[in-house]
């Protein structure tokens, strides 16, 4: 009868047992980079993490990006090539392809329509939220759109009639009952698509 041997991976230290397994795809992997061979036809090629992918990015400004990433359910790097947030003003620096392609997908009149500002407000707020920007009015907005040379005639009449977005004690914040609109949104935006609109209106009509 044959016998078939059990093995066993040990990790020793000065003769110390530290950690010890009995996974053969470990055991596997072990024998072939001792025998000079790439573990990855072992293991297979290691997938780079969120954090990997934007590592040059500003710890500070890298937990943010991930944290936003994770909330609009997006890869942090398309994130960053969309609208590439930062700490300082005007925050949000919209790529302009992106910003043509959303346009190109939204309506430009109606309830699925969605103004500049309203865009512009929409993705300055969510980043403040993960900055802790307390404060975020309309000028900022304008400022956002200012950075791509963009501009909204009707802005704050835009920014009343958005469903997602109020007005409180002269500063603009999301509702946080609807707050899944404005994700949808920035959703759309960064990923160059139209957006997952609800059942529910869309723009209050003015």
């Amino acid at each position: 009868m044959a016998i078939k041997a059990q093995l066993k991976l040990v990790l020793l230290a000065n003769d110390v047992v530290i950690a010890e397994s009995e996974d053969s795809v470990i055991w596997q992997a072990a024998f072939q980079a001792i025998q000079g061979t790439d573990i990855d036809h072992v293991l297979g090629p290691a997938t780079p993490s969120q954090d990997d992918a934007i590592g040059w990015v500003p710890e500070e400004e890298r937990t943010a990006i991930l944290s936003m990433a994770d909330e609009l359910g997006i890869d942090a790097k398309n994130l960053l090539a969309a609208c590439h947030p930062r700490m300082i003003a005007p925050y949000i620096f919209p790529n302009k392809h992106y910003w043509e392609a959303f346009k190109h997908q939204t309506a430009e009149r109606g309830r699925t329509a969605v103004s500049n500002a309203v865009l512009a407000m929409t993705l300055l707020l969510l980043w403040a939220e993960k900055i802790n920007l307390d404060r975020v009015t309309l000028r900022d907005g304008m400022a956002v759109l200012r950075a791509i040379s963009a501009r909204d005639d009707h802005a704050s009449r835009a920014v009343e009639n958005c469903s997602w977005l109020q007005k409180r004690s002269g500063r603009i914040v999301l509702d946080p009952e609807k707050i899944s609109r404005a994700i949808a949104v920035a959703r759309a935006f960064c990923t160059r698509t139209s957006p997952e609109w609800g059942a529910d209106d869309v723009e209050r009509p003015s």
